[in-house]
């Protein structure tokens, strides 16, 4: 269940990112276009890092009622689940078997505005090698924000409690 919860976060800062980030495509204005890149990667980085700190809160108070520590292959497994679809998405498009560049950025939503700054055709084959390599750090950016927020929080340096 905690997987599928990933995958759903994911899916769902995917889906409000596009949102805003559709919504402030039509601008050419560069200023609008960074504003869109910051909320879209904003949407991303708050949803994860709220449900990062709500597990680690859960976890901890799991370690409470049973005495038992959480197994650090669960969270490590959510982080890794957060890193598939980016990365296979990224994958697939340095494979370049097909035109996937378009659905490259509406799966990885909350980075279409760097994306479109990287590359703004849709094509797959106006990227360049060096543009593609660019853009596997962010591929890691959900589940980097979910691991660092986890361990934030389930240390007690980010509580989700007042």
């Amino acid at each position: 269940m905690r997987y599928l919860r990933t995958l759903l976060y994911l899916l769902a800062a995917d889906v409000l990112a596009l949102f805003v980030g559709l919504t402030l495509a039509g601008s050419a204005n560069p200023l609008i276009r960074v504003i869109s890149a910051v909320c879209g990667s904003g949407i991303m980085i708050c949803l994860m890092a709220s449900f990062a700190l709500r597990t680690a809160a859960a976890d901890l108070k799991a370690e409470r009622t049973a005495k038992e520590k959480t197994p650090l292959l669960l969270p490590a497994g959510m982080a890794v689940t957060a890193l598939t679809v980016p990365l296979a998405s990224w994958l697939i498009l340095r494979l370049g078997t097909f035109d996937f560049y378009r659905w490259h950025k509406l799966i990885n939503g909350w980075f279409i505005q760097i994306y479109n700054m990287i590359q703004p055709d849709a094509s797959s084959a106006a990227l360049t090698s060096g543009q593609i390599w660019a853009m596997l750090p962010l591929a890691f950016a959900p589940a980097a924000v979910f691991a660092v927020f986890y361990a934030l929080g389930y240390r007690g340096v980010i509580s989700m409690e007042k």
